[in-house]
């Protein structure tokens, strides 16, 4: 096992097969009332909540199993004036090979959509293992560009787990 320094974090990170895996101190997640706003943003409610971490942190929505989570439109900027939390969507997904589904909107932090977030499964491994499903997860992210995560709950870290795609700068900037 080697360690990797993110922004002088230091994660524990190894190399399975053909993913690679970010091992990061798991978070805690407490089930919360969906909140009174969320019909500004989206036209069908979630019928589940949590929080996890500070006021700046997360606010996990679930909608039923089945739900098309591409349907949501991504919260704009008025985001901000309700919350300073990221929005984590996600509902259970049983007719695929994917335990769950996913999305990530934080546009009060600048980013109105995350392609593929680490950070968002980190949390939701966490908010599954609570709602009964295991340690290890699969998640389909839903957002433009799709993607597999990988989560799996190993004593005091979650491990978020995803294959690599090497992009040049000049592809990045292309996209």
């Amino acid at each position: 096992m080697s360690q990797l320094e993110m922004n002088g974090l230091r994660a524990a990170f190894h190399a399975d097969e053909d993913k690679y895996w970010i091992g990061l101190p798991s978070i805690s997640c407490a089930a919360c009332r969906v909140p009174h706003w969320i019909g500004e943003f989206f036209p069908v409610p979630p019928w589940r909540a949590a929080e996890a971490g500070a006021d700046d942190g997360y606010l996990v929505l679930e909608w039923p199993e089945g739900f098309d989570l591409e349907s949501l439109p991504i919260p704009r900027y008025a985001l901000h004036r309700r919350t300073g939390r990221a929005l984590i969507v996600t509902s259970r997904d049983t007719s695929s090979s994917f335990d769950i589904q996913m999305r990530y909107f934080a546009p009060q932090h600048g980013v109105p959509e995350d392609t593929a977030t680490g950070s968002a499964m980190r949390v939701l491994a966490t908010y599954w293992m609570n709602r009964d499903l295991n340690e290890n997860l699969r998640a389909l992210q839903c957002s433009p560009f799709g993607g597999e995560l990988y989560s799996r709950i190993r004593e005091d870290l979650t491990w978020v787990g995803g294959r690599v795609v090497a992009e040049s700068r000049e592809e990045s900037r292309v996209s």
